[in-house]
């Protein structure tokens, strides 16, 4: 093992580590999303009781799609595959029509605020990231 490789099995290992935490965590508001229900949570209004009443069967499913390629994606990169690629650009395509359907076909923002859309833009920037990180590790011959 080279230097480089060295170094670049340490970035890869950290950034890998960090995206399962992250996905653990999707994975949990997940079953809180289907427990209890955002509708049903602290501080929930009756336009959220509506909302979440009103959601469409598929979208639970995007939703399940987006959390768990990710989490797959991730933990492929952890094991240097490079079928890591296709879970993790499954997992940006399934956020962005999960927050594209949520902030397009609702009267969410208009209702709660822009600000309501920088978490899910924050969601949407970690998993292009992930993309990005298993596509450059794979560009660079570091899965298999």
């Amino acid at each position: 093992m080279t230097e480089g490789t060295s170094n670049s099995s340490v970035w890869l290992t950290v950034g890998a580590t960090l995206l399962i935490l992250w996905a653990l965590m999707g994975c949990a508001s997940l079953y809180m999303h289907f427990a209890v229900g955002p509708g049903d949570g602290p501080g929930a209004t009756d336009f959220d009781r509506q909302l979440y009443a009103s959601l469409p069967t598929w979208y639970g499913v995007v939703y399940i799609v987006a959390v768990l390629s990710g989490l797959a994606g991730a933990i492929l990169l952890l094991m240097r595959r490079s079928a890591a690629v296709v879970p993790s650009a499954i997992s940006v395509v399934a956020v962005l029509i999960q927050f594209g359907w949520m902030f397009l076909a609702t009267d969410t923002i208009e209702m709660k605020g822009v600000w309501t859309t920088y978490f899910p833009a924050f969601i949407l920037a970690v998993q292009l990231f992930q993309l990005w990180l298993v596509t450059m590790a794979k560009g660079r011959g570091l899965l298999r």
